[in-house]
């Protein structure tokens, strides 16, 4: 598909085309990392990478974030200088291979969406041939346009909106990515939620050092410390506590991923300040 875009590129001389194809290619890169990435993420936790390699897949969304970005401003730039002075574009033809890219964009979302809903690094992948399809469609209109009325710049117009496509799309990858790394609390996680469910348990004082992040999209994590009634200690109901409260983790808020330090009120005074949050 990407030799089919670059041909129609230079035989029509449509830049939408140029930018349709650039766009491919990208995509296909950013399918490339993808698998790669995936295959990382399946590797068994180590001694130095207690994880594994579970945010590879956050690492490659951040690098087609940066391919995209890149390319959606070259697009921006040349669409700019063809509306001050557009050249000659084979409308006919550019409808013609602006199909046999819809075609496949279309075949591939098919592929992608399943993977999309759970998967950030796919859902970036689903995204970007998305916007290829929009891309195609706004092709084949400016095609329409130039074959019907000779308006040039149509052209130029239908690469300028393959640009505006991209950007936006960006920023959204972007900030969901960088909340990843920068270990922000993960999209529909209620953190106020969650302390009110822990202290409202029959046992339970207080809860402190409370944090909530995730390894890689769809993996949340959290860990706190919990106090407790000097009675859980004496009894050695430590492990009860703990049973209860990874259920009530994983039922209320689906984190599986649960780490608690079960402690007497009288220990928080030992603890470090970054503790006492």
């Amino acid at each position: 598909m990407i030799a089919a875009m670059v041909v129609g590129a230079w035989a029509t001389g449509s830049l939408a085309l140029v930018a349709e194809a650039g766009h491919v290619a990208v995509d296909g890169s950013g399918v490339a990392i993808a698998l790669v990435a995936s295959r990382l993420a399946t590797r068994a936790p180590s001694n130095t990478r207690t994880f594994g390699w579970m945010r590879a897949e956050i690492v490659a969304a951040l690098l087609n974030c940066v391919l995209l970005l890149a390319l959606g401003v070259y697009i921006a730039y040349g669409a700019l200088q063809r509306l001050a002075d557009p050249p000659e574009v084979a409308g006919g033809w550019v409808i013609a291979f602006a199909v046999v890219g819809l075609i496949g964009n279309g075949v591939s979302l098919l592929l992608l969406v399943r993977g999309s809903r759970t998967s950030l690094n796919v859902r970036a992948v689903f995204l970007e041939v998305a916007s290829d399809a929009i891309g195609s469609v706004a092709i084949i209109v400016s095609g329409v346009v130039i074959l019907t009325t000779g308006f040039q710049r149509a052209d130029a117009i239908a690469a300028l909106v393959i640009g505006v496509v991209i950007v936006p799309r960006v920023f959204v990858l972007l900030r969901q990515s960088v909340n990843i790394i920068m270990q922000g609390v993960p999209a529909g996680i209620d953190v106020d939620a969650i302390r009110t469910h822990i202290v409202a348990m029959n046992g339970v004082q207080d809860v402190h050092s409370l944090h909530v992040w995730a390894v890689t999209s769809g993996v949340p994590v959290i860990s706190a410390h919990v106090v407790v009634d000097d009675d859980v200690i004496a009894s050695g109901s430590g492990a009860e506590m703990l049973d209860r409260l990874v259920e009530c983790l994983r039922g209320h808020f689906e984190i599986e991923h649960c780490t608690f330090q079960i402690e007497p009120h009288q220990h928080r005074s030992h603890e470090g300040s970054y503790h006492q949050i």
